[in-house]
């Protein structure tokens, strides 16, 4: 059993010290965190905020101080994670959502054969480079760029046919787009130079 924070020592510098009582804090409290997390996030997430809260507990156990019950400081400290967690995908999702509409109209604008600005045979230099280094990406942000611009599937779509989230669609997404934006300008720039 934990031993209580009240016999004079501080919680947080008894589970530094004693390892075994820290793992018994864990087996006991572990199921009551997950669920209390699997309320804002779902249940990969919440088990990894559930470690690492224990992990930050076990490694500034000597610079805290926990002024209540040790169970009430993991639940707050659940919570926050979780807060922060769901501010964080937020952030993420609104940059996403605002760069790939950018993305796709530039792309469209880029291929466009009446375009002034590229002469036709840059563009079917750039437009093989382009599918070169998309050939060249890691295989499941390759296939997620496949099917996104060669079949036009929505990210919904994506994630049913390869069995995986939406959000796992978006990462690879972002990942290749990033990754393609600069190999894009580099051949962009050598072409120029070129002609």
């Amino acid at each position: 059993m934990v031993k209580p924070a009240d016999e004079g020592q501080n919680a947080a510098t008894l589970y530094q010290q004693d390892l075994p009582a820290l793992e018994q804090l864990f087996k006991e409290c572990y199921a009551m965190l997950l669920a209390y997390a699997g309320k804002f996030v779902v249940r990969e997430t919440a088990e990894d905020i559930v470690q690492d809260v224990f992990v930050q507990l076990h490694k500034k156990s000597a610079s805290l101080h926990i002024a209540t019950n040790i169970k009430s400081y993991l639940f707050r400290c659940i919570h926050n994670s979780c807060l922060d967690y769901i501010r964080h995908q937020a952030v993420h999702q609104r940059y996403v959502n605002a760069a790939l509409p950018d993305l796709t109209l530039g792309e469209l604008d880029y291929y466009n054969p009446d375009g002034p600005h590229q002469s036709l045979l840059q563009q079917n230099d750039l437009e093989s480079s382009v599918w070169q280094a998309i050939e060249a990406l890691p295989p499941k942000c390759r296939e997620v760029v496949k099917l996104r611009y060669r079949q036009g599937l929505k990210t919904t779509e994506i994630s049913e046919v390869m069995g995986i989230s939406s959000r796992t669609v978006e990462t690879q997404l972002y990942k290749a787009i990033k990754q393609l934006r600069g190999i894009v300008r580099r051949v962009n720039y050598l072409l120029c130079s070129i002609l």
